[in-house]
């Protein structure tokens, strides 16, 4: 049977521009109201604290106005509230862990522009939601609220002043001791959560550090700087010289990281970086690293000729989060740029993948230009064509026969996507394999049966 669809909650929260539906006040004050009713376990009465829920946000002018609202939600539905101020999505996700909140809510809408906003919720372990937890707080908000908390029930508000400082100790304690003195790092910080946390956790390390786009202002987060716009990174790391440069997205959960030649590595350099160092020192659980279906099959390639394999996953840091903590395993990664070293941190977090790639060059003395070097990608085919209609994918007959037929011959090494604009009258193909000429010929071969049935 068909998983049930969710009505407001996307891959990252629920998201929307800020200030009409459904990313209004009255709609997220009924969302905290929900969320309590689902991610409170704790039974009230005499003699019990009340629940706890931990709020970040980002730099966006709606944050405050939002942070309120849901603040006002869950205070009515009995759920003390600890504001953190702006930080870091995973920061928020850490202090839940460290205050023995019973869940925690980030304000942002990650690397959307300003005027989008969005409400993020994590349970009491740190760990974003299952898809379950999020129909059940739904169905919650479709039902009146009859059952309200008396006057003296009414949760109340505080303030954890050193939220950002607890944050910064422990992406210096993922270092375990190492130091990076003398590195000289371009940051670029997307005006966004990261502004003081990642440029402080990087010059108390040791690091000289040229930070950029670190004074926001409420509305230029993301505005032409940040991990979404790779180009400014690798600008900047021409025009000052510096080794390594540094970028992060609006609330800091993604990264992206460039050579001392001005060229930005791709998600799966990265985790093809962190995953060789780690087999090749014996840190790695199960020799295991999860990955989603678009990550590079030079990745697995890579990965099983080091003795270890690759596990994937749908597309989603919370898909491959699930399979982490389902086999234990320690690290994961999104080739977009969300990085989970499981050891230290239980969602993706730009600062930490920074950090532990960093390290690496320091361990090794090798600049990021040899590193990235350990993937040697395998070639790509990408095709956009506009359609007339979006029939379901298996009705397209003929394309489907010859999907199946590359798929065959590629033997698992390599991978054929078909899928859908979600916001444009388009059908996306990539073919991945060892053979450029064959995975060319295939795409034009796939694409033309598309056009036949339904193309413009």
């Amino acid at each position: 049977m068909a998983a049930k669809k969710r009505k407001y909650f996307g891959t990252d929260g629920v998201r929307g521009v800020a200030n009409q539906v459904p990313m209004t006040p009255e709609f997220v004050l009924r969302l905290g109201q929900a969320a309590a009713q689902v991610l409170v376990t704790k039974t009230r009465g005499e003699g019990r604290s009340r629940p706890r829920c931990v709020i970040g946000k980002d730099t966006r002018c709606s944050g405050g106005m939002l942070e309120a609202a849901l603040t006002a939600g869950l205070n009515s539905a009995g759920v003390d509230v600890v504001l953190c101020g702006v930080l870091p999505t995973p920061g928020v996700a850490y202090l839940v862990t460290q205050e023995k909140a019973d869940f925690g809510a980030v304000i942002s809408a990650s690397h959307n522009p300003f005027y989008d906003n969005g409400v993020k919720f994590v349970g009491g372990d740190g760990y974003k939601l299952t898809d379950e937890q999020e129909l059940a707080i739904e169905a919650a908000m479709e039902v009146e609220l009859t059952d309200r908390v008396r006057n003296g029930e009414v949760g109340g508000v505080s303030v954890l002043a050193d939220a950002q400082e607890r944050y910064i100790q422990l992406a210096i304690g993922s270092m375990q001791g190492r130091r990076l003195d003398g590195l000289r790092i371009a940051l670029d910080n997307a005006n966004g959560a990261a502004s003081v946390t990642s440029t402080e956790a990087l010059r108390r390390l040791g690091a000289e550090v040229q930070v950029f786009h670190s004074s926001p202002d409420g509305v230029n987060i993301n505005e032409n700087c940040g991990c979404t716009h790779g180009e400014i990174i690798e600008g900047i790391v021409k025009s000052t010289g510096v080794q390594v440069g540094v970028s992060h997205d609006g609330d800091a959960d993604r990264v992206l990281l460039c050579d001392e030649t001005g060229s930005r590595l791709s998600g799966d350099e990265l985790i093809a970086v962190a995953a060789a160092s780690m087999l090749r020192k014996g840190t790695l659980n199960q020799n295991t690293v999860v990955a989603t279906v678009m990550s590079n099959y030079g990745l697995d390639e890579l990965i099983n000729g080091l003795g270890g394999r690759v596990i994937r996953t749908g597309v989603g840091d919370r898909y491959v989060i699930a399979a982490m903590r389902a086999q234990d395993l320690n690290f994961g990664a999104e080739e977009s740029g969300h990085i989970v070293f499981r050891d230290h941190v239980t969602t993706g977090d730009g600062l930490i993948a920074a950090l532990q790639v960093l390290r690496i060059m320091m361990e090794t003395g090798e600049p990021l230009s040899e590193l990235r070097k350990v993937l040697t990608p395998f070639p790509q085919v990408k095709r956009n064509l506009r359609v007339k209609a979006k029939p379901p994918e298996e009705e397209l007959v003929k394309a489907q026969a010859l999907v199946v037929e590359t798929e065959q011959k590629l033997g698992g090494l390599g991978r054929v996507l078909l899928r859908y604009s979600g916001t444009e009258p388009l059908i996306r193909l990539l073919v991945e394999g060892r053979d450029p000429e064959y995975i060319e010929r295939q795409a034009d071969r796939i694409v033309e049966a598309i056009r036949e049935q339904i193309g413009e």
